[in-house]
């Protein structure tokens, strides 16, 4: 009785393992990819800091591994359509003093086979955001706020790029 009830134990532990799956589940054909970011806002080098947070996006999430355009399986292409600053807080002595803002990126982006050329996954839209306080200046603050928006556009372009596997 004893054995019968250890078995059944075990059996009901590794139930609960049912489709768990160690690594990526990626099909064999999208295990490499090539990134490009291009800049369309008028905003002056923004693409280096979104091409930056990209990388660090593909190897943090681990299930791609990055590599050059003529070594890849699939490009992810990002294009940088829109660069906003909107004022969220003013000063309640200053009325039009603003002291906080929110930067958005706005970007597309398309994954598609090296090879063929063919469209494996399309975004029209995703948006990536960062929230500052006035300090000095606001280009100071713009500037230190662009890696925190160019990173969480980079983890929302990943995730809704690879999120059908």
């Amino acid at each position: 009785m004893k054995k019968l009830f250890s078995l059944l134990a075990l059996a009901l532990l590794f139930s609960g393992c049912t489709g768990y799956q160690l690594g990526s589940n990626l099909p064999e054909s999208l295990q490499t990819v090539s990134l490009t970011v291009e800049n369309q806002t008028e905003e002056p080098s923004i693409e280096v800091q979104t091409m930056k947070s990209m990388r660090a996006e593909v190897q943090n999430d681990g299930r791609l591994a990055l590599r050059s355009e003529s070594d890849a399986d699939t490009v992810l292409k990002v294009t940088l359509v829109n660069y906003d600053i909107n004022s969220l807080a003013y000063d309640r002595e200053h009325g039009t003093l603003a002291r906080e803002y929110r930067v958005t990126l706005t970007a597309s982006a398309v994954l598609y086979d090296a090879e063929t050329g063919d469209v494996i996954r399309e975004i029209p839209s995703v948006m990536g955001e960062s929230e500052f306080p006035y300090a000095a200046d606001l280009t100071s603050g713009k500037r230190a706020a662009l890696p925190t928006a160019a990173d969480d556009l980079a983890r929302k372009v990943i995730s809704r790029t690879i999120a059908a596997w």
